[in-house]
């Protein structure tokens, strides 16, 4: 009888060490998940619009290794296809980010050429008010700052520099604004001395 459960535990023992000898890790998996992260960090509109997304599927990727080096096969597995689907939603939201992106930049120029218009006509009628305290110089020269701005901000939307596009296209139509603000309330300031 002690020789009979000697002899079970000892096929135990050995059952258990061929079963976690034979355990591999799920290279398959890795691999993919390592592709799926190497192209979502090689398409540059994911490190552009997306970086959060693209830190979320390498932090998956960096957990996966982990867990294969502790040789939890199962949970690096799960990981890998964690990884994977975090890698293609890095991907779409760097396309929806770009897609934005195009129409924040086309939103901000049309706006500025319409206050463009709106400031050339305030200062042709501010210049026939009597008495008006502006300076024309100065607001001239920002003028065509501000235009000149613009203008960069079209070039840097039709090479596909979204980013540059919209922070040009923010610093025209601000400056454009306040010029125009500045000439209505100059204008105003004059009328009330008559």
């Amino acid at each position: 009888m002690k020789r009979k459960s000697v002899y079970l535990a000892g096929l135990t023992l050995l059952s258990l060490i061929v079963l976690f000898s034979c355990a591999k890790p799920p290279t398959a998996e890795m691999d993919a998940a390592n592709a799926a992260v190497a192209k979502a960090q090689a398409d540059t509109n994911v490190t552009q619009y997306a970086p959060d997304s693209l830190k979320r599927a390498a932090d998956s990727l960096a957990k996966m290794k982990a867990e294969a080096d502790a040789k939890r096969y199962d949970n690096a597995k799960t990981l890998a296809q964690e990884t994977i689907k975090l890698a293609d939603q890095a991907i779409a939201d760097g396309n929806a980010g770009l897609e934005r992106a195009k129409d924040e930049a086309a939103g901000l120029i049309a706006s500025s050429k319409s206050l463009v218009l709106e400031v050339t006509n305030a200062l042709a009628s501010a210049k026939k008010v009597a008495r008006i305290k502006l300076n024309f110089t100065d607001l001239t020269a920002q003028f065509n700052s501000a235009k000149a701005t613009l203008a960069d901000a079209e070039k840097d939307q039709g090479s596909g520099n979204y980013k540059s596009a919209i922070e040009k296209g923010k610093k025209a139509r601000t400056a454009l604004s306040d010029m125009l603000a500045a000439i209505s309330s100059a204008v105003q300031a004059a009328s009330k001395k008559k």
